[in-house]
């Protein structure tokens, strides 16, 4: 299981990790690989958030996601890391600060929500333009 360093400090924005598997991401274009790390400080999607980018080491971190086994699976394009070898993760801190302010964001406005209106949040979406909140009903104007 991955050792995920943003649970203990969401502002680190690189680290050194062990490179523990790496396979060839079944894309149609190819050239994309499926690396686990013993430990990362890139977030996977997950409640609403996007995933994080950045490189690890000479590879470029295009996707982010959790696996069945509790794994932080990182797809990367450019070369392809080894087994046992020592890499260095950069998160692209621009794009991770401004997911981490848009999600504490929708938590206040979720919360003056139920507290003034009763409604609850159905679901969120970060985007890069635009962020919405889906609610449970339609809120009078």
């Amino acid at each position: 299981m991955t050792e995920r360093l943003y649970y203990n400090d969401p502002y680190k924005r690189e680290f050194d990790a062990t490179v523990v598997s790496v396979q060839p991401s079944a894309t149609p274009d190819g050239g994309r690989y499926a690396v686990r790390l013993d430990r990362t400080a890139f977030y996977p999607t997950t409640g609403g958030q996007p995933f994080d980018t950045g490189t690890l080491s000479a590879s470029k971190v295009v996707d982010v996601t959790d696996d069945e086994n509790g794994d932080v699976v990182h797809v990367v394009t450019g070369p392809a890391p080894q087994i046992g070898e020592t890499i260095r993760g950069i998160v692209d801190w621009r794009r991770r600060f401004d997911h981490m302010q848009q999600h504490t964001g929708q938590h206040v406005l979720s919360a003056a929500f139920v507290r003034l209106f009763g409604v609850k949040t159905v679901s969120f979406h970060l985007g890069t333009d635009v962020s919405t909140i889906d609610l449970a009903r339609e809120v009078a104007k």
